[in-house]
């Protein structure tokens, strides 16, 4: 949150840029303001019992009167072109927040799957990272307004979509489910009401699994049907204790009806497998890029290559089950691809060895890994880069010094999964100790010492005809601007710096003496 706020103000500035209302009440008042120095000053020299001190005192107060009248024009434009700045980025966020949600639910997808399959069902204790990792999603998720549905995984989208993208249930052809059962009833029912070909499909496959008694008629009777999804959903949990998952109901339908024919079912000691198909193989693939760092979806040619290494390996790890004990030998298949990834290697995902009979063309698909983890190494080292490029940049635009090895630790720190907003918000904490607690909550907030003062710096920088960059935060002078009871009017800051003792060495003073100089001659008649 911070460095978004931190990033708002950033962009209001160069949106601020391009504004002629805006840029054109500044100039005016930036025009006007270097006259009005010189009347100010000229009244401030001239004697109250001076011949023309009523003249010169009308003058002033007619020139106090217009920079007021511009600076109110200017305050008026600035808050104009804010409130429209505000609009536009209200409208921009409303379509990002709604992108950032769908891309949170993806990411937790994966980890209900791995807790729920890997852990929950076989009766093991979930991991803490795990359940830390998904705590952190799903606050994050709401943060955004999106809600948490570890029963329902997959994204939010608009109702009734074809393609399986609506509602609030799993998207079949977009992420991996746990369950073909788990996706949301009303947004699978609105799929098929009034659609007869798709509803006599339903009905037939409920028939044929033996949990439907019901026509074949493509009338689409909720209760009946809803009756039938419960009995299937009770019989492909058994399906699940051994580690079998399917793509969809009408897939596992089908599973359940194959079964019913041959008397078959997920039981026995005969080793099990579910060789994925390549929509599915595409989903496991572009997670596991994202996990291994790559972030960045597969290409074709990736896919192919990985589709072959991972039906090699399923159809050799496969789930069994022995003395009452399931074992399922290659486990959650994002994990399954990032591992291969990362280790550049196909080997046995249990012991880490080779293995032994690998067809030729397996060999070669194989080949992509080490392209692939050469890469991610690649941009892991980018980013670590980059992490430090960050933090530099918020230390120094909050007059914070940070060593190489503070930085090297922070960004060690972000690699292992901290996040590099709590850092930037411990280096603004450094930089707000002896601040004022006005300017505490700001650098809170998330915006930088630099942005804070900005103003009040460049102001320092025109009068007292200074390199910005030298004027530190701790110069008395700049810090004075704000204070415990707010901040001090530019226009004030500006007669304070007059006072200055750099500012006598300046060409503005020098200008200042010398109009006053020629003012006082005009006066007495030796200057035309």
């Amino acid at each position: 949150m911070a460095s978004e706020r931190n990033k708002k103000s950033e962009k209001l500035l160069k949106y601020l840029r391009n504004q002629s209302d805006y840029l054109n009440a500044r100039e005016a008042l930036s025009n006007y303001a270097q006259t009005f120095k010189g009347i100010e000053l000229q009244f401030q020299n001239t004697p109250a019992s001076s011949n023309n001190f009523s003249e010169v005192s009308r003058a002033y107060r007619d020139a106090q009167t217009k920079i007021d009248a511009l600076q109110k024009a200017f305050d008026d434009a600035e808050e104009a072109a804010t409130d429209r700045f505000d609009e536009e980025q209200a409208q921009k966020t409303k379509s990002k927040t709604t992108q950032e949600v769908f891309n949170i639910e993806a990411q937790l997808n994966p980890l209900y799957i791995e807790k729920n399959q890997r852990y929950i069902k076989q009766g093991l204790p979930v991991p803490a990272t795990l359940d830390s990792q998904i705590t952190e999603l799903e606050t994050k998720l709401r943060e955004k307004g999106g809600r948490p549905t570890p029963n329902t995984p997959g994204p939010t989208g608009p109702t009734g979509s074809e393609d399986g993208t609506g509602g609030t249930g799993t998207t079949n052809e977009t992420l991996p489910i746990e369950s073909a059962f788990t996706e949301d009833r009303i947004t699978f029912a609105q799929r098929y009401i009034g659609n007869v070909e798709k509803t006599k499909e339903l009905q037939q496959a409920l028939k044929d699994a033996n949990v439907y008694k019901g026509k074949v008629d493509g009338i689409f009777r909720a209760d009946e049907i809803d009756k039938a999804l419960d009995a299937a959903e009770t019989k492909i949990t058994d399906y699940e204790t051994y580690g079998i998952t399917f793509p969809d109901r009408i897939a596992a339908l089908k599973r359940l009806a194959d079964d019913f024919r041959t008397g078959g079912g997920p039981g026995g000691e005969v080793p099990t497998t579910t060789i994925s198909s390549r929509p599915d193989a595409t989903i496991y693939i572009n997670a596991a890029f994202k996990q291994a760092g790559l972030n960045r979806e597969a290409t074709p040619q990736e896919i192919d290559n990985l589709l072959k290494v991972l039906n090699d390996a399923e159809s050799r790890f496969k789930t069994t089950k022995k003395g009452g004990v399931t074992r399922d030998l290659l486990g959650n298949r994002t994990q399954f691809l990032t591992n291969l990834i990362s280790t550049g290697k196909y080997v046995d995902p249990n012991t880490g060895k080779s293995i032994k009979g690998i067809k030729p063309e397996i060999k070669k698909a194989a080949a992509v890994l080490g392209t692939l983890s050469k890469t991610a190494q690649t941009l892991k080292a980018d980013t670590r880069s980059l992490t430090v490029q960050t933090l530099q940049s918020t230390a120094n635009a909050n007059g914070v010094i940070l060593s190489p090895e503070q930085l090297n630790q922070y960004a060690l720190d972000v690699q292992n999964g901290k996040d590099v907003k709590v850092i930037q918000s411990q280096i603004r904490n450094l930089a707000g100790l002896g601040m004022p607690d006005n300017v505490k909550k700001l650098l809170a907030e998330g915006t930088d010492l630099d942005t804070i003062y900005s103003p009040y710096k460049q102001t320092m920088a025109a009068v007292l005809e200074l390199n910005p960059t030298t004027i530190s935060f701790t110069d008395p002078v700049l810090r004075s601007a704000i204070g415990p009871n707010g901040e001090v009017p530019l226009y004030d800051f500006q007669k304070a710096l007059r006072k200055d003792a750099r500012w006598q060495y300046t060409n503005n003073a020098y200008e200042d003496v010398f109009q006053s100089v020629s003012k006082v001659f005009q006066d007495f008649g030796l200057q035309g």
